[in-house]
């Protein structure tokens, strides 16, 4: 029987645009070499901008691409080491708080938007008993500023648990933060389902833990191919899919 429904975040509930992917990257960027500056830390912008690349060459190289996660402030220190300026900052005091400041704050002026349908269908499927619950892959954005944009959105009272790669150091498709999740919402892998756009992350890590996986297909989604996968083309689509009897 199935008791709750975990969802991805990116390109499942929210979106991202090219425009606001731009603005973020040029706000972190300005950013943080203003506050490198306004301590005596003489950077070019150029610098920091290459010193991005190379910080998301790390992380993909050391944490992301074994399934692991870093929080905002080892992103940062990543960057601080691409720069050669690493020594020059400590790993507390007013400094390192106004550099993972520069780097959190910038998605709030280019935010995400709701996926079409998402408040709906959170809204449904609670209504209809499901327990729900978000298990997010961060990327470059931290689970404190993402859990901002979700009460903005108003899909985070639906939402009971919030799970974020970066604050329990686990990426999807690693089988721990599906089972972590359904276990804080008090149900059985066998009894939930998972949503996402990603085949690898979403579809492969849920089903791996025996929960219920479903594609969500759609042209701005990571995944154009279901692979044989149960699959949506929208999230409307989703409560007839869950719920065929009572929808």
């Amino acid at each position: 029987m199935l008791r709750a429904v975990t969802f991805d975040l990116w390109q499942t509930l929210i979106l991202d645009t090219p425009e606001g992917l731009r603005r973020a990257r040029a706000d972190r960027v300005g950013g943080f070499q203003q506050v490198l500056s306004s301590h005596g830390i003489s950077v070019e912008v150029a610098a920091v901008d290459r010193a991005y690349d190379s910080a998301g060459a790390r992380l993909e190289e050391v944490f992301w691409s074994s399934r692991r996660d870093v929080g905002s402030r080892g992103q940062v220190r990543f960057m601080l080491e691409s720069l050669g300026v690493d020594g020059a900052v400590p790993a507390e005091g007013g400094l390192m708080d106004a550099l993972d400041e520069a780097y959190c704050l910038p998605i709030l002026s280019a935010p995400p938007i709701p996926n079409v349908g998402a408040l709906e269908v959170l809204r449904t499927l609670s209504s209809r008993g499901l327990v729900l619950g978000l298990i997010c892959n961060t990327g470059r954005t931290p689970g404190k500023m993402l859990r901002l944009i979700l009460e903005r959105l108003a899909l985070a009272p639906y939402l009971r648990v919030l799970t974020f790669s970066d604050e329990v150091g686990l990426r999807k498709p690693h089988p721990e933060i599906f089972h972590r999740t359904v276990s804080a919402l008090g149900v059985a892998p066998a009894e939930a389902a998972h949503v996402g756009d990603d085949v690898t992350t979403d579809v492969a890590g849920a089903q791996g833990v025996g929960m219920r996986a479903i594609h969500l297909c759609h042209p701005t989604g990571v995944s154009q191919a279901s692979n044989g996968a149960e699959a949506i083309p929208s999230l409307h689509a989703l409560p007839a899919v869950l719920l065929p009897a009572s929808h």
